[in-house]
């Protein structure tokens, strides 16, 4: 995203925390990648009202398990969760 999205800043930290899981396997660079996304909500829950996340692939329950760190489950919008 830091280099194909105008206007996205990806911090360093987290570049090379994507680049030590991708030298290690897809499936870990996917693992960190949802890690990432779930310290990232868990930052900002209480200052948004919020959240979109994409489905890499279209496989929809990588990016459900974003949602995970929550105590309450995602809302329903438009009969989708």
């Amino acid at each position: 995203m830091h280099n194909e999205v105008p206007g996205v800043n990806v911090t360093s930290d987290i570049l090379e925390r994507m680049r030590v899981a991708s030298d290690k396997s897809k499936e870990h660079a996917r693992d960190e990648g949802i890690a990432i996304a779930r310290d990232s909500l868990l930052e900002v829950r209480d200052i948004i009202a919020g959240v979109q996340v994409s489905a890499p692939f279209g496989n929809v329950k990588y990016a459900l398990q974003v949602f995970d760190v929550l105590t309450e489950p995602p809302a329903v919008v438009g009969g989708q969760t």
